[in-house]
């Protein structure tokens, strides 16, 4: 069986696969799944009990979420970025002018064109609205060396909006609460080793994020 048979016998598993995803084009959906099916090709064992498709659908689903994972980490660290350059420009501009600078004259300033400063602005305000479902924005909360910049802490507080809620419930338990593994499983309800795994795994994303 060549490759191209394996791909076209699983094409409509790919794309129902790829129907669960939302944010991303159906290609790149689609590419990644061939990625995720060739790599389940190359490890199958027919034992006679285990349909490939069944076994093949844990690792097409595994390539495709980390791309939807991926890019919705960068998009939203370049969203924050242009955010943050625009509240900073309107800041400068507020006290060049002696009054609050329009969105038209920030995007003639940064040279960027006003739809997109809109776009930026609003996206910006959704990610960071996330920080409202605390009493104060994580970076006021975590427990940091008082030497590490503010713009440092903004970026830790926007890599745990990356995780999930267990990843993030874990990774601030754990370090900006100092529980150990076992006191945080007994609080979620976890074995120590779901604990590990989960916070292994934010730590991940953490720095992936924080690197890009």
């Amino acid at each position: 069986m060549t490759i191209e048979d394996i791909i076209r016998g699983n094409t409509n598993l790919i794309y129902k696969i790829a129907s669960k995803f939302y944010g991303v084009e159906t290609d790149d959906l689609f590419q990644a799944g061939v990625l995720g099916l060739l790599k389940a090709y190359k490890n199958y064992k027919d034992n006679g009990t285990t349909k490939f498709s069944t076994y093949a659908y844990e690792y097409i689903y595994g390539e495709m979420y980390m791309l939807v994972n991926n890019r919705t980490m960068k998009i939203n660290k370049d969203i924050l970025k242009l955010y943050r350059m625009i509240e900073k420009t309107r800041f400068a501009l507020a006290q060049r002018y002696n009054r609050v600078p329009s969105n038209s004259e920030i995007a003639s300033f940064l040279e960027i064109p006003e739809t997109q400063i809109n776009e930026a602005i609003m996206a910006g305000k959704e990610i960071m609205s996330l920080d409202a479902e605390a009493d104060m924005p994580f970076y006021e909360t975590i427990k940091v060396d008082e030497k590490v910049k503010v713009d440092d802490q903004i970026l830790l507080s926007e890599g745990l909006e990356m995780l999930s809620k267990d990843e993030k419930e874990i990774i601030k338990a754990r370090y900006y609460e100092d529980m150990t593994q076992s006191e945080v499983a007994k609080k979620l309800a976890m074995t120590q080793v779901m604990v590990s795994r989960y916070e292994k795994k934010g730590l991940s994303k953490m720095q992936q994020f924080m690197s890009l």
